[in-house]
């Protein structure tokens, strides 16, 4: 009895990307280890993707849509305020396995210093959490800009020092934004 061998879609590609960028940097992003680590043939890969900068661009799309866009619009249907925020520091820290887990990130950031698509890519993801950040807090009566810097600078702080250290990220953005508000209302 023979098994069918299942046919790899793009994103297990994709999520095979993540993976290898995270484990070995940049030059991890090459076909035939990545094809190798799948356990299938280059000719796979090619069925999907023109070439490698289409497969990295492919990657950084689907990273813009599913760490930003896709977790704004879940956060967009909880009320306003403190309840957003919390489940924000939640969910930005949630480790996705299949894309190389807490590390993907900042071998994304890391990858963008070399990649001008990635550089590009991480500019704009930046500036769209960023303005989501002083929505939130304005919306909750902080008006100072900065404390949306800070707390996006102390994830993305947190998140890299959480991929190689036993820290917890969600509860250090938490106490960060409990702070913030506290620092923000009316004694």
């Amino acid at each position: 009895m023979t098994s069918k061998k299942q046919r790899l879609g793009p994103q297990e590609w994709i999520n095979a990307g993540f993976r290898a960028l995270t484990h070995h940097g940049p030059e991890g992003l090459r076909v035939e280890p990545i094809a190798r680590a799948l356990g299938t043939t280059k000719g796979s890969f090619y069925w999907h993707f023109k070439d490698l900068d289409a497969f990295q661009r492919a990657m950084l799309r689907y990273w813009e849509e599913a760490a930003t866009h896709r977790i704004i619009a879940e956060l967009e249907a909880i009320a306003p305020g403190l309840p957003r925020l919390k489940v924000l520091a939640a969910a930005v820290n949630a480790p996705h396995d299949a894309q190389g887990g807490s590390g993907a990130e900042a071998a994304i950031r890391g990858w963008a210093r070399t990649y001008a698509p990635a550089g590009v890519a991480v500019t704009r993801v930046d500036d769209t959490r960023l303005s989501f950040l002083r929505d939130c807090l304005t919306g909750i009566g902080v008006q100072n800009p900065a404390f949306a810097a800070l707390l996006y600078g102390a994830h993305i702080g947190l998140e890299q020092l959480s991929s190689r250290d036993d820290i917890d990220a969600k509860a250090g953005l938490t106490c960060l934004i409990d702070l913030i508000v506290a620092q923000a209302s009316p004694e």
